[in-house]
């Protein structure tokens, strides 16, 4: 692999000096093309330019996992047992299924390069799914797991979604400039719900959960090195497809089956179901929903 000013290349014979112009800022001479791996950093309130091999990457990564994400929120809508987790897991499937639907689109929009204002629009609506999508996969654990009525994660219920559209308000106002504080309010938002975790005493499947937010954290890094190390974006895809597989098999194993499955530690921390279980039907079923020991056993009744 060589390197010229404008981006990490490879020997390849391609076609389309168009798209030669506008991917390989470093190859200006010579009949053939260049395979660019990378392009230069982008300046100060601009977006980054993919090379072709870029855009690729990106619209594979999560576009193989479009269907897949779709079959698996049915899945976990189907699987829920009670309204309450029907809700749950409707929530969480829709911002599993939408992430990777409109990042998907976008890229491939982007990659045409011939209608800005849409690519404008979805590159705004991608950025703001993240944001969805922290608040879609706390929501889950935050309604079916118990929490302690005199503490302040209670409010997380509510707050975790006031966050997400703080967050994606700031990111339309301020979209393409201070990207190291978006980073930021992206970690804040991530890792600020992960509190609730200490006022859990079911603590199954919280193994997990961290697991997916420490790779989450971790691929934030290659979200934020495009134009120094090639690949970058889709190799941040790939965490999240990673991070997401561990967080739904959580949900699906730990939230939405036990009970159902007969086995093992319930939603509300008692083997087969106890007392736990039957405060769930008592508020589900016997109209108690409102009582405080309902609210903080997410018996929520619709």
């Amino acid at each position: 692999m060589g390197s010229v000013p404008g981006g990490v290349v490879v020997e390849a014979t391609t076609t389309g000096d168009k798209k030669k112009e506008r991917h390989d800022e470093g190859n200006k001479d010579g009949p053939s093309q260049r395979l660019v791996w990378m392009n230069s950093v982008a300046a100060a309130r601009t977006a980054y330019q993919p090379t072709d091999v870029e855009h690729w990457a990106n619209m594979v990564t999560h576009g193989l996992f479009v269907l897949p994400a779709i079959y698996g929120a049915v899945m976990l809508v189907l699987a829920a047992r009670s309204h309450t987790h029907q809700l749950a897991a409707t929530i969480y499937g829709l911002g599993l299924a939408g992430l990777f639907s409109i990042s998907t689109f976008f890229h491939i929009v982007f990659y045409l390069g011939n209608y800005q204002f849409l690519k404008e629009v979805l590159h705004r609506s991608d950025r703001a799914m993240i944001y969805v999508f922290i608040a879609t996969s706390y929501t889950p654990w935050l309604l079916l797991r118990p929490l302690p009525l005199d503490s302040w994660t209670l409010h997380l219920r509510w707050g975790i979604w006031v966050l997400a559209v703080a967050g994606i308000a700031y990111q339309q106002l301020f979209h393409e400039r201070f990207k190291m504080l978006e980073t930021i309010f992206y970690l804040i938002i991530g890792i600020l719900p992960s509190l609730a975790v200490v006022d859990m005493d079911d603590n199954s499947g919280l193994g997990e959960l961290k697991l997916g937010g420490v790779i989450y954290v971790m691929g934030v890094v290659f979200f934020k090195l495009d134009g120094r190390v090639p690949l970058a974006h889709a190799i941040w895809h790939l965490f999240v497809v990673l991070a997401a597989f561990i967080h739904y098999y959580a949900v699906r194993t730990y939230l939405i089956l036990p009970r159902a499955e007969g086995g093992g530690v319930g939603v509300l921390g008692a083997a087969g179901g106890g007392i736990g279980g039957a405060l769930l039907d008592q508020c589900e079923v016997g109209g108690t929903a409102e009582s405080p020991e309902c609210l903080a056993h997410g018996g929520l009744v619709l």
